[in-house]
This record gives C-alpha cells, sequence and structure tokens, in this order.
C-alpha cells in the first residue's frame, strides 16, 4: 500500500448518489453519458444482480478506458478510483463507493487482456445509438483512439431538421416492448412470438431505423463481422469465394472483411492475425487456401477463441471445420476422362507447392495413370503457381520438348488458359493437336476460347457453407464437416486422340 493506510468502510456503508455530487459538464460523465453502456454490458457479460452495482465487465472497460486516459499503472488506477467520483460513475457505480466490488487479481488479470486496439473498437460500438452527444465535443476519444470524425453519421447526431434520429429506444417504445426485445428480433433470435416480432418489425419499418452495425453486435454477443483471410491478388478463384461469401452474408444480416495475408512476405503474420481479431472483434473467419493450413494463423484464431471455417484444406486437422470437395477424386475422374478419349501420355501443370489441394489433385492424376496402367512421366509435368503466367511458363517447358504429350492437365483454370495461349507459339491446334484440361470452372474458363473443359468446384456454394457454419455455431458445437459435389464439365478444349 505504499505507506500509506486506507480506510475500509462497513460492509453495509453505502455513499452519497454520484448524482447529487458531479458535475454534467465534467468530461468523464460527459464520456459517460455517450456511451450506450446497456448495449457493452451485452457483449461483455451479465449485468450484476444487485441494484445499484456495476457488472464485473462493466468496470473492467471503465478501468481500461481509465487507464489510457491517464496513462496510469494499475495500482495508481486502483487508488484514484477509491478517490474519484468521476472514475467509479465511468465504471458504473451509482453510489460513491470506498473499495471494489471485486477482487483486485481478477481486474488485473481482466485489464490486461483489453488491449488497446480492442479497447478502441469496444468503444467506437459503444456510440452506435448513444444521443445527445457532438463528436467535437468529445477531444477524450481521441486519446482512445477514436476519430470523431470518422463515426460517420449516426443516431446521437442531428439531422437537418434539428430532430434526433431514431435509436433503438424509439422501436422500443413504439412497439410497446423492451430494448432486449427489439434486440432479439434485430438479431433474428428464437423466443419471441409472431404478434411480437410482427410489431417490432412493424415500428423498425414505420420508423426507418437503421441498427448500426456495431452496437448490434455488441448487443447480441457477436459483431456480425466475417473475415476471409486470403493469400494471393484477388483472381477468379479468390472472386468466386469472395461472392459466394457476400451474397451470404448479406441474406444473415453480416458483413465480410477481406484481408490479404502472406506468410511467405510477411514475416509478422501471427501478430497481424491478432491484430485484425483484437481490432475487428471478428465473429469468425474463413480461410482460404493455403492459409487454411497455414498452423500458426490456425493458433492465433484459436488463442482469440474466433471460429474460423478452412476452405478446401490439404490436410486433415481434428478439431477444425471443413468445406471441401473431393479435390483427389476430381482429380482423378478429370484424368481417366482424357484416358477415355485415347490419350495415353497426359501432361500436368501442378499448382501451388504450399497448397495441400494443389497435392491431392496431383496425387489423384497420377493414380488414374496408374489405374489405367499408364507410366508416370516426370517430364510431362512442370510446376506452376494457380497464375496465368505460371500456366504460360509451364506449358512452354512442357510442349518445347521433342517428345510432347496429346493432352495437358492443369491443376487450375488460370494456369490451363496459359498452356493455351502458348500453345499457339508452337502451331498446335486445340483440341486437334492438343486436349487441354482445368480445374475448378472459374469464370475463365468460358471466356477463353475454345472454352474449357475443366472440374467445377462449386466455389460460391462452398463460401455460402463456410459462412453458415460460422453464423449458426454455438459454442459448444462440435467442429463440423461439409464435402460438396464436384462436377465434371466438358467443353471445347479437349477431343479424342487422333494418331
Amino acid at each position: 500500500m505504499r505507506g500509506k493506510q486506507r480506510r475500509e468502510p462497513e460492509k453495509d456503508f453505502t455513499g452519497p448518489r454520484l448524482d447529487d455530487i458531479i458535475d454534467r459538464g465534467h468530461a468523464l460523465a460527459k464520456l459517460n453519458a455517450a456511451v450506450d453502456w446497456h448495449l457493452l454490458e451485452g457483449r461483455l457479460g451479465q449485468p450484476a444482480t444487485g441494484e445499484d452495482r456495476p457488472s464485473q465487465s462493466r468496470l473492467l472497460v471503465g478501468l481500461a478506458i481509465l487507464r489510457q486516459l491517464y496513462d496510469l499503472t494499475d495500482e495508481a488506477l486502483f487508488d484514484r478510483w477509491l478517490e474519484n467520483p468521476y472514475f467509479q460513475l465511468l465504471c458504473g457505480e451509482s453510489h460513491f463507493q470506498h473499495s471494489f466490488p471485486f477482487e483486485r487479481g481478477a481486474l488485473t488479470t481482466g485489464l490486461r487482456r483489453i488491449s488497446a486496439d480492442k479497447l478502441r473498437t469496444l468503444v467506437r460500438a459503444g456510440l452506435g445509438d448513444a444521443v445527445g452527444f457532438e463528436p467535437g465535443e468529445m477531444p477524450e476519444l481521441s486519446r482512445l483512439g477514436v476519430d470523431p470524425a470518422g463515426l460517420g453519421r449516426s443516431s446521437r447526431r442531428r439531422d437537418g431538421n434539428g430532430e434526433k434520429p431514431v435509436s433503438i429506444y424509439d422501436v422500443a417504445k413504439r412497439a410497446g416492448v423492451s430494448i432486449k426485445t427489439v434486440s432479439l428480433v434485430i438479431n433474428r433470435q428464437p423466443n419471441v412470438s409472431l404478434q411480437t416480432r410482427t410489431a417490432v418489425l412493424a415500428a423498425i419499418d414505420a420508423l426507418a431505423y437503421k441498427p448500426n452495425v456495431f452496437a448490434r453486435g455488441l448487443a447480441s454477443e457477436r459483431s456480425y463481422l466475417i473475415g476471409l483471410l486470403h493469400d494471393v491478388a484477388p483472381g477468379s478463384y479468390i472472386a468466386d469465394l469472395q461472392l459466394g461469401a457476400l451474397a451470404r452474408c448479406r441474406d444473415e444480416g453480416y458483413h465480410l472483411i477481406v484481408e490479404l495475408l502472406n506468410p511467405q512476405q510477411d514475416h509478422d503474420v501471427d501478430s497481424r492475425v491478432r491484430s485484425l481479431v483484437s481490432e475487428s472483434v471478428l465473429h469468425g473467419v474463413i480461410l482460404t487456401p493455403p492459409l487454411c493450413d497455414d498452423r500458426t494463423i490456425m493458433q492465433e484464431l484459436s488463442a482469440a477463441k474466433t471460429p474460423f471455417v478452412r476452405v478446401a484444406p490439404g490436410n486433415k486437422m481434428p478439431g477444425t471445420s471443413v468445406v471441401h470437395i473431393d479435390e483427389f477424386k476430381a482429380a482423378y475422374e478429370m484424368t481417366a476422362y482424357l484416358v477415355s478419349l485415347g490419350h495415353r501420355t497426359i501432361g500436368f501443370v501442378k499448382g501451388k507447392p504450399d497448397h495441400g489441394a494443389a497435392r491431392l489433385r496431383f496425387d489423384g492424376y497420377r493414380s488414374a495413370l496408374a489405374d489405367a496402367g499408364l507410366a508416370f512421366q516426370e517430364e510431362f509435368c512442370a510446376q506452376g503457381f494457380f497464375t496465368y503466367q505460371s500456366g504460360i511458363e509451364a506449358g512452354e517447358k512442357i510442349l518445347s520438348r521433342k517428345v510432347r504429350p496429346t493432352a495437358i492437365f492443369a491443376g487450375n483454370d488460370d494456369m490451363a488458359a496459359g498452356v493455351l495461349a502458348v500453345s499457339q507459339k508452337f502451331n498446335l491446334s486445340i483440341p486437334n493437336d492438343l486436349s487441354v484440361a482445368g480445374f475448378d470452372d472459374s469464370i475463365v474458363a468460358q471466356v477463353v476460347w475454345p472454352r474449357l473443359t475443366t472440374c467445377r468446384q462449386p466455389l460460391k456454394d462452398m463460401a455460402a457453407a463456410a459462412v453458415t457454419l460460422l453464423t449458426q455455431k454455438r459454442a459448444h458445437d462440435r467442429p463440423l464437416e461439409r464435402q460438396l459435389a464436384h462436377e465434371l464439365v466438358v467443353r471445347e478444349s479437349t477431343a479424342p486422340y487422333t494418331a
């Protein structure tokens, strides 16, 4: 206690009401009034059962705000809390108290978990439905990392006619229900009668109420933000995944955040994942290849207790949710189809070495050759990287040989399109001189000429299924697996072999 004695009150002591001793114009009183604490407590924990006492989550966030505003150590923070009524007001007390309602050790542990980034996100979210506040009046927000100018036009500002825009409180009053009931309806939760739900929806429609996405997330203990992580510049594969995820997010009332990560170039990928999770408070994450096989990323997400779904992983990992097709079987069937056309020398363009799915496709190709009694010939294979340019380079390497294959199966459509392009350099007619097949059935397969024979991977449906797994997941649910069907799509780029 640093030589200072602290007088501990009797257990039944209740100090004067803070409302009677504070100045409403004080910066901390204004900040307390600006934040919608009902929403924050709904996200961070259950309110205390006793009257006029804060929940531990409210106390923690209040202390975290004060710690950052005044740059205090934990000990100094606790000492000033005991002496300052405005500190106690921000932490949810209604009376001036001289003791903590919780153990200091538990508070110190909880404070360590609230980083500056997480605090900024929480404060910004808590401002979602607050009223009676103009951003220019609150310089404290800047010290918390919240840019008042970036908050946008929310329900705490006035409209052009001087009227307050509609808040969740207005909806509750018009519908004759509690704020909690409005929140349940907005968040599509069960246990609300049809009559009540209809009344709330009618009030929302009549008042043209638009819930703030951050405040909505806090009220329902979820953020309504889904992250999609990928490792390459957007191409047809990633574009289809994004479109599928966006469509399902829209149906479910969620928003999609797309983030580019490259573990081979970004040496701080673990800290980037931590920052993304803490700053965005993501409800869940979709991991695309090859990130879906990156253990560092998955460990960071697990440590943050952020659910994730792996799309088309190449490695089995117990305890994780997965959406995929049978990559091995799909590649096997494509190779078997080319064999059925009479081709006996079939080349292959491999996908990125770090993609597990690329390995499965190559294994399916080799297995189909073996089952057909055809020898695997390494010289007819070349390394690609799932890009158009790598398809050109791989195709040139294979076709430059004195003895060429009569068909080439590329590990994705972009590389197959590259093979089509480079075949012109060798004056090869497609498909008369060379049959070419791809994988994915992305948009590229239908815009090149001749159009590509390919294996359709339902990328949009896979992304949509991943979103569904995340939005419908409950804390106690076990990891789930969804295997979707693939389909062989025959077009003009392949034909029977003729000697």
